[in-house]
């Protein structure tokens, strides 16, 4: 178990905190199947999923900041993209050299890592943001 999903993450906004929740499960899946050895393509498969889910909840998001206009939304803007850039070079990797223990730790070093103090800092700026002005759609 590379991930635990716990309170301590909550933004406060149910659709948010949802689709993080998300997140957790796919990166979880992802590095399972790495570790355990799965097919390449069940792992592809996989990140195709989390790649798929990743610009889905990045675009409502950044919808929902320029909605609001939270004030640090390109603040926000680039940290999605450096995270989508450092995903397709983990798929990269993986295409070119296949799956390994090493790769996984990579994965949760960057990825994992990345998503915790995102959440833990931005995100939780921005549930705050739009709690403030009443916001939890």
């Amino acid at each position: 178990m590379y991930l635990t999903w716990n309170c301590s993450l909550n933004i406060g906004i149910d659709r948010i905190d949802n689709q993080h929740k998300e997140l957790f499960d796919c990166l979880e899946k992802l590095l399972t199947a790495i570790e355990d050895g799965k097919s390449n393509d069940e792992v592809i498969k996989t990140l195709d999923f989390l790649e798929e889910y990743v610009i889905k909840h990045f675009n409502e998001e950044e919808e929902i900041q320029n909605k609001t206009n939270y004030p640090l939304m390109d603040i926000q803007h680039i940290q999605h993209e450096d995270f989508k850039s450092d995903l397709k070079e983990f798929r990269r990797v993986f295409e070119t050299h296949g799956g390994s223990t090493v790769l996984a730790l990579n994965i949760q070093e960057s990825l994992v890592n990345w998503l915790k103090n995102h959440i833990m800092n931005l995100d939780k700026d921005l549930g705050d943001f739009l709690i403030e002005i009443g916001y939890n759609k």
